[in-house]
């Protein structure tokens, strides 16, 4: 169970509505809810956790906080968005609903053509949403996507690093190496070593 304690008149909340044109004060706090996540936030809650155990000091970890609460209400705004049709139309680009798509193609990652008929878009209509949305090309997004779960299955598991590549839909392991270290500036195995240490993704 997740509690948030998060301030309606917080500016960054306010902030967050309007560079996402989203309505959080309106979808989220109107009323109670419990919401169930769905599998492909399971490594953002991983990751909050391995956070909020870390040792920091008070003034960092009031910012760690603050910046988690943040990211968890925008991914709850999306899943209610899925949810209220209306509200799907205004957001136009869900990303819950476009990593969710992705997640299922990890092994053959999807091109601008499968993800904008999964978005019920034109092509040009998603590169402008994504450019819009996410400062990156629907590619580039769906490579951060897939680098994720390299990072997640990389400090959370022991899995070989050739089958992580071939799971995330790279031709071969120095592929794999080289998307990653340009991404990241190191390479999978350091960020296992670093994972091990810090426990986070």
């Amino acid at each position: 169970m997740l509690v948030i304690d998060l301030d309606r008149d917080d500016p960054c909340l306010a902030a967050l509505e309007q560079s996402c044109e989203l309505t959080l004060r309106e979808s989220l706090f109107a009323e109670p809810r419990a919401l169930t996540l769905p599998p492909t936030l399971m490594p953002m809650v991983d990751y909050a956790t391995a956070q909020l155990r870390g040792r920091h000091t008070p003034q960092q970890a009031a910012l760690i906080n603050h910046q988690l609460a943040l990211l968890f209400v925008s991914q709850f705004s999306q899943l209610l968005g899925e949810e209220d049709p209306g509200a799907r139309r205004r957001e136009r680009l869900p990303a819950a609903a476009l990593d969710a798509f992705i997640d299922e193609r990890l092994d053959l990652p999807p091109g601008n053509q499968a993800l904008a008929e999964a978005m019920h878009l034109g092509q040009s209509q998603l590169h402008l949403l994504c450019q819009r949305q996410f400062g990156v090309t629907p590619q580039q997004y769906v490579l951060t996507r897939r680098l994720q779960w390299a990072r997640y299955w990389l400090c959370q598991t022991t899995r070989p690093v050739g089958e992580i590549a071939l799971d995330l839909g790279f031709a071969d392991v120095s592929t794999f190496s080289r998307a990653f270290r340009r991404r990241t500036g190191h390479s999978p195995s350091e960020e296992r070593r670093q994972g091990a240490v810090t426990g986070a993704p």
